[in-house]
């Protein structure tokens, strides 16, 4: 039996939290054409609105556009936004053994939730979040 991972839970809670940030914009325009066509979305995902949750996600994109957390964060993506059978393929090629690709997607989700932290704190000092997040773009310490 597996044991239970909070982190775990939190990002599979992001990668449906993702799923629902369409809901709280306007929907882009569409074009003459887009508009003829069926529509294909269903149901709208249920997802908890979990107000850490925006500082997460822009943690987990401000690493992934940092070239030494690159492989962590396809690994990352594979796992949680992949298909199921992804694991052989991106083992294969990224060289990685079984377990370091675990590993990997640990050490990445911990380095978010961390980053996430700090842009949060930064956020509630400064009152923006934008600010917090051009704090991180340049590779500053956001606290």
């Amino acid at each position: 039996m597996k044991k239970y991972d909070p982190l775990d839970e939190y990002c599979r809670d992001w990668v449906i939290w993702t799923s629902t940030r369409k809901f709280y914009a306007r929907p882009p325009s569409k074009t003459v054409l887009a508009r003829m066509q069926p529509s294909k979305s269903g149901n709208e995902p249920n997802a908890r609105n979990h107000a850490d949750m925006p500082y997460f996600n822009m943690a987990i994109h401000t690493l992934a556009d940092m070239k030494e957390h690159q492989e962590r964060y396809i690994a990352f993506m594979a796992y949680y936004c992949g298909e199921d059978d992804m694991v052989k393929r991106v083992v294969a090629r990224l060289g990685i053994g079984r377990q370091t690709y675990y590993d990997r997607i640990k050490k990445f989700a911990q380095d978010a939730m961390n980053l996430s932290q700090s842009l949060k704190r930064a956020a509630q000092r400064t009152g923006s979040l934008s600010d917090a997040a051009q704090a991180a773009s340049f590779g500053g310490d956001p606290d």
